[in-house]
């Protein structure tokens, strides 16, 4: 990555990713990131922090992904 991750540090949730309250509910940060950045997340597929740091938000470190694909690249024993 040429670029360094962007961190939210407040609002990390019990799995490691950044949150943030919207219409009074809570989202998933880099979701949110990633659909002003980018564009849509396709129906069916997964945003993959191609960084491995489930807490950034930098659009230029998220890729949209089949959920397979997403397990997978992973670090668990079932990649």
């Amino acid at each position: 990555m040429n670029t360094p991750c962007w961190t939210l540090n407040k609002g990390i949730n019990s799995e490691g990713y950044s949150t943030l309250w919207l219409n009074k509910k809570t989202i998933l940060a880099h979701r949110a990131a990633y659909e002003i950045f980018v564009g849509p997340i396709p129906d069916g597929l997964q945003i993959d922090h191609l960084c491995r740091n489930r807490a950034c938000v930098n659009p230029d470190h998220l890729e949209v992904v089949t959920r397979k694909e997403n397990i997978l690249r992973g670090m668990s024993p079932t990649a």
